[in-house]
């Protein structure tokens, strides 16, 4: 079923050619047999050649999980690519028309979901079959619609499986009030860590817990605590009218999928400072820059308030980049900054440059230069990965 519009691995590392991605795949994937007897419907319905082999939309979903890839992108005009251990992949295929794209766009979205799309030129919508999620985006650009489409695991991956230091599980895990911040830049897994830290608290505590999404893409199981995952635009306008009935809801835990305006952030922190543990996502490219992009979000009047507001409730922070490991999937590299009485005072004073010498082992946490030597000594990546970073860093 999809549901919809509602307004995730590897990077930089050698794959095979495509030729050899697409060896055996797609003769698996298109083979008459495998579906004898089922019904003929929009996804099933051919609409383009790779490699001279006709395929359906259903083909190509299959597609990402055969070829291990985590994205499918369909535009018009072009070809179709998956992104396969973090690189763009060019398969040997038809163009994708203005036709075809109209039949994508009918297998997802009904009649007036259609509407609304042409209306605000973007939808997001998570597609469920029985074999896997899918978070889909439509938007327009220049050469007409085009679809990114990823793959969402149907569990959620337990927080100590994903390479993160052990002493950062350690201090998430035992965050009872506050608001934490997990960020990054865009593909750097923070979905994943805070899911994966949901599932933790749901496993192992008695707790209430509201997770607000847009769309929800992971499913939590029945644990110890209780789960309500309400998802924006379906069952609550937008993220800041969700928090602001959690406040009513006496639960213990908010995750808010992103914070993205000032509303939200006025109601995440009012909602720290009743007691709430809140978890959220932010786009940043460190710590530090985290907690700037907050408080600079509101005018220089108000920014005085916000950092009181932040300085009193701040948890930690926890900024994460995803690296290549020699077996062809993804390590995080992070840093946290974890709060302390020093911390919160600079925050409230305003000077976060001097926070730079609080973020790692200061505050009980990692930096990220520490964290990148401690993945190369473990041989999860590699020498040429390390210098790269490091060179970035240095840049």
């Amino acid at each position: 079923m999809t549901r919809g519009p509602m307004d995730r691995t590897g990077v930089g590392i050698e794959v095979a050619p495509e030729e050899t991605l697409l060896s055996g795949a797609y003769e698996a994937l298109t083979d008459p047999g495998a579906r004898a007897g089922s019904p003929e419907d929009l996804f099933e319905r051919k609409i383009l050649a790779i490699r001279g082999t006709r395929v359906g939309l259903d083909d190509m979903l299959r597609g990402i999980a055969t070829l291990k890839a985590s994205d499918l992108f369909l535009k018009t005009g072009s070809p179709v690519r998956f992104k396969v251990a973090g690189r763009v992949v060019t398969f040997e295929s038809d163009r994708i028309t203005r036709e075809m794209m109209e039949h994508v766009l009918d297998c997802f979205l009904g009649e007036q979901d259609k509407r609304l799309f042409h209306e605000r030129q973007a939808a997001d919508l998570v597609h469920v079959t029985d074999a896997a999620r899918y978070r889909v985006h439509f938007a327009m650009a220049q050469s007409g619609v085009y679809a990114t489409i990823r793959i969402i695991a149907n569990d959620v991956r337990p927080l100590a499986s994903l390479g993160l230091p052990d002493g950062v599980v350690q201090s998430l895990k035992q965050f009872r009030t506050g608001l934490l911040l997990v960020c990054g830049v865009t593909d750097s897994g923070k979905t994943v860590t805070c899911t994966s830290l949901i599932d933790s608290l749901n496993q192992e505590r008695e707790l209430g817990i509201l997770s607000l999404e847009d769309p929800i893409e992971y499913i939590f199981r029945e644990g110890r605590s209780m789960v309500i995952q309400r998802e924006v635009n379906l069952h609550v306008a937008s993220f800041s009218d969700g928090v602001k009935a959690a406040l009513r809801e006496n639960l213990d835990v908010i995750y808010v999928g992103e914070i993205r305006d000032r509303e939200t952030i006025e109601q995440v922190l009012k909602a720290t400072e009743t007691g709430h543990l809140v978890i959220t996502t932010l786009h940043s490219d460190d710590c530090i820059s985290a907690l700037n992009r907050i408080i600079g979000t509101f005018p220089m009047e108000d920014q005085p308030r916000i950092r009181m507001a932040l300085a009193g409730t701040l948890t930690g922070v926890l900024f994460q980049r995803l690296l290549p490991t020699p077996s062809g999937g993804r390590v995080p590299c992070v840093e946290s900054l974890w709060a302390s009485t020093a911390v919160r005072s600079i925050v409230r004073a305003g000077d976060l440059s001097k926070l730079t010498s609080y973020v790692g082992r200061a505050t009980g946490g990692i930096g990220y230069r520490e964290c990148l030597t401690d993945l190369l000594r473990r041989r999860a990546i590699a020498r040429d990965v390390h210098d790269a970073e490091l060179s970035r860093l240095n840049s």
